[in-house]
């Protein structure tokens, strides 16, 4: 059932846009006189096929996407010089004819916003959660340095209102670090705090370390052969009760699992709308946490170092390569009383690889294999008709800026082009994913947001895209001439070679997202 889910999401959502991009062709050229000589549903040979006046409608095997084929639209054939043929139309019909195609894939996300501003939809709660480990530590987050706690309401950041979580995201990732005044809701009363939003990578996102608040749980990746997995544990589950218990927070869930190795749990999670029982025993796991880490080597380095191959370390003392503090270790018993002895002051570990100083600690604890997080708290939106349709096109103009900020940034290379670039394949994973974890309304609004992605793709002015199309007719049209024919091949060959390079690092970078891929090459 979930195979066939994300199949579906995926060809409809990918399929969908594109329809409607050729649609916006074919009705383009109607407006001006321009016949179209095939409108397929789908590529490849047309099983069902229906001529209508001059232009043949056709359904092929695998309706996926399509194509509107225009008569003299190629400069190789043969033309009679008819007004109805593409090239031999003026250019501004021309230009009218490739122009609607990204326009109606932005229309179609108009509409398809205004409908769910309507009829309602759930989104990210505007309240936020700050993790207990941006409290403390290295790692501050920027908005609980400025005064901000869980639990607060974010209503508006720069005077701009906050509905949802992604508003609070759009007005700070692409912020370039700058200062943003964020009013919040705290028990009732309005407070204003100035947060200056940081990168915690160098090609990362500006943020001011905050998640979406909730009180559920929620697993976010499983590690492979470890017990969660082979328990039926999947990622995305969320974790209702532990043995009866409700859980609210991952600090709950992690201290249930490790205070109870080698005894079987019983969990009550909640996949894709069901409850489930899931029954799992966690493993013993031992780990060798050092703070302050320091090889002797790179003396101005330190670091927080966990080291869960306790086997080598028993190797090593077996071997009588193994000292604490210049005494040699003869069993591991004595090594964790050494530890115990000294916790909270540094030691000097030295081993056969050479000496290590820093705070050591030696844990044993349950675990069973998984990554969990704060499952967000979703509130339901809908507006009048009036609002509605004022979002409708505030949303997507906002959007547009967006990713035209974030191309810029992935082109001068601020952001990190294999983490922020997605194709066909993640696209098709995001829609299944989408369709069913979070139900049709979700779906229906990425399948919006897709579309005037391609319709901000399409306009870009790369050769082969409609974008170039449009500037090369917009010239003809000024100097009353096409541009050189060999010129023409050449900008059209170079953009062909450019989007067959960057379609296959996109068809690579999405696949090694994948976890069957991840194995293989692993």
């Amino acid at each position: 059932m979930a195979a066939l889910t994300y199949i579906v999401a995926a060809v409809v959502l990918l399929g969908l846009c594109i329809f409607v991009h050729e649609l916006g062709h074919l009705l383009g050229g109607r407006m001006v006189g321009i016949k179209a000589k095939v409108f397929s549903i789908g590529y490849g040979k047309g099983i069902l096929k229906k001529k209508i006046g001059d232009t043949t409608y056709q359904l092929t095997l695998i309706p996926f996407g399509g194509y509107c084929q225009f008569y003299g639209e190629d400069p190789s054939e043969d033309r009679e010089g008819k007004e109805y043929e593409f090239l031999t139309a003026h250019p501004f019909r021309r230009i009218v004819t490739v122009i609607m195609g990204p326009l109606f894939n932005l229309l179609f996300g108009i509409l398809l916003f205004f409908t769910m501003n309507l009829v309602g939809y759930s989104v990210e709660t505007n309240r936020i959660h700050i993790p207990d480990y941006f409290t403390t530590g290295e790692y501050i987050s920027p908005a609980y340095a400025a005064g901000m706690r869980s639990g607060d309401r974010v209503v508006d950041i720069n005077g701009s209102r906050v509905t949802g979580f992604s508003d609070i995201q759009s007005a700070i990732v692409f912020s370039s670090g700058k200062a943003r005044t964020i009013g919040v809701l705290r028990d009732g009363e309005r407070k204003d705090f100035v947060v200056t939003p940081k990168k915690y990578t160098e090609k990362g996102y500006f943020t001011i370390g905050v998640v979406p608040y909730g009180e559920r749980v929620m697993v976010v990746r499983t590690l492979e052969k470890d017990v969660a997995r082979e328990a039926g544990i999947e990622e995305m589950d969320e974790i209702k009760t532990i043995d009866g218990k409700e859980i609210k927070t991952p600090e709950e869930f992690t201290s249930h699992i490790r205070a109870n190795a080698n005894r079987q749990i019983t969990m009550r999670v909640v996949r894709a709308g069901r409850e489930k029982t899931v029954e799992v025993t966690p493993r013993f796991r031992e780990v060798l946490k050092i703070e302050n880490f320091v090889n002797k080597r790179f003396p101005g380095e330190k670091a927080e170092v966990r080291m869960d191959r306790i086997d080598l370390v028993r190797k090593a003392i077996e071997k009588g390569n193994l000292s604490v503090n210049g005494r040699k270790i003869a069993t591991f018993d004595e090594f964790k009383s050494v530890l115990e002895r000294n916790r909270g002051r540094e030691i000097a570990l030295k081993t056969a690889g050479g000496v290590y100083t820093g705070k050591a600690v030696y844990q044993k604890y349950g675990f069973i294999g998984v990554e969990t997080a704060v499952a967000p708290e979703m509130v339901e939106v809908q507006y009048g008709v009036g609002d509605g349709f004022l979002k409708s096109l505030v949303d997507p103009y906002r959007f547009v800026m967006l990713n035209l900020k974030g191309m810029g940034m992935l082109f001068t290379g601020k952001l990190d082009v294999r983490e922020n670039l997605s194709g066909p394949i993640r696209i098709a994973k995001i829609a299944g994913d989408t369709a069913y974890y979070r139900g049709i309304s979700a779906f229906i609004i990425l399948m919006a947001k897709i579309s005037i992605i391609l319709m901000v793709m399409n306009l870009l002015p790369i050769p082969a895209v409609d974008g170039s199309y449009i500037l090369f007719f917009l010239y003809e049209a000024i100097k009353g001439k096409p541009i050189n024919e060999k010129i023409m091949e050449r900008i059209q060959f170079f953009g062909i070679m450019l989007l067959i390079v960057l379609g296959i690092f996109v068809v690579f970078n999405d696949l090694s997202t994948l976890p069957f891929f991840q194995k293989f090459f692993n």
